[in-house]
């Protein structure tokens, strides 16, 4: 099981029909700004992962660690660790690792890079977006590369998820989110269900529930994933809920720490 769930669901979406060939640039309106970016440098958030409501998988880890420069441009290193549990382990043994490089202007990624160790076997990938001209250079473990073509303000994995954070959320109106799953440029729909209390093993918050329409069968069932965030400034993932080919997952909050002031 891949603890990095919260963030890997709706990337998983190689075959979703909103999608773009890669010979031409696709020609996409500028995305909004966000208002503001609803995390900061040291913000921490772990997470237990579980298959149904008792049998506990693996945990995930995922840290703002700093603001950097990158080429140029301000951007914060968000990491993500997950791994299976020691129960897992000694009949599936995964660990992966993702690091996105995000835009603390724009909101959107500029790197992504990631490796994940499966019962010995390891692979690795690393995505470098040049935004301004359209282009994301692949490269992997094995030193195959390729270059695609991508629209202005693409998301990875890890800052589509950030993105919804900072999205404005209202009931009632879905929240697109355009991301880069290689070799294609898929958009999914989150819908914004409602406001609700819910409890988890890092305490009791009211949140907003978003589910993203996966439109696709594969490791995520398709039908709808489901994401609780808090229902205030920081909008932080609580909760996800979503069905897989090895049955219902459940990924929850342990434990939390708030980073700087949201900017």
């Amino acid at each position: 099981l891949r603890g990095q769930i919260v963030f890997s669901g709706m990337a998983a979406a190689q075959s979703v029909e909103a999608k773009f060939s890669t010979p031409d640039a696709p020609t996409l309106s500028e995305p909004d700004r966000p208002a503001y970016l609803p995390f900061g440098v040291g913000e921490s958030l772990e997470y237990s992962v579980s298959w149904g409501k008792v049998f506990k998988a693996g945990t995930a880890k995922v840290m703002t660690k700093e603001l950097v420069d990158y080429q140029g441009h301000d951007v914060f290193k968000v990491s993500v660790v997950g791994k299976s549990s020691a129960a897992v382990a000694i009949f599936y043994k995964v660990r992966e690792e993702m690091e996105s490089l995000i835009d603390a202007k724009e909101g959107f990624t500029r790197r992504y890079w990631g490796k994940t160790k499966e019962n010995g076997n390891l692979r690795e990938r690393l995505y470098e977006f040049d935004q301004e001209r359209n282009l994301v250079m692949y490269k992997n473990h094995k030193n195959k590369q390729a270059t695609y073509q991508i629209p202005y303000g693409i998301h990875d994995e890890v800052s589509s998820v950030f993105h919804i954070r900072a999205a404005k959320l209202e009931v009632g109106t879905p929240v697109y989110v355009q991301v880069f799953a290689k070799p294609d440029v898929v958009t999914v729909k989150c819908n914004v269900i409602k406001r609700e209390k819910i409890n988890v093993p890092a305490g009791e918050f009211q949140t907003i529930l978003v589910e993203p329409e996966l439109t696709f069968d594969g490791v995520m069932k398709k039908g709808k994933m489901k994401i609780w965030f808090t229902d205030d400034e920081r909008r932080m993932p609580v909760k996800v809920k979503s069905k897989m080919t090895i049955g219902s997952i459940i990924v929850q909050l342990e434990k939390y720490e708030v980073g700087n002031n949201p900017a």
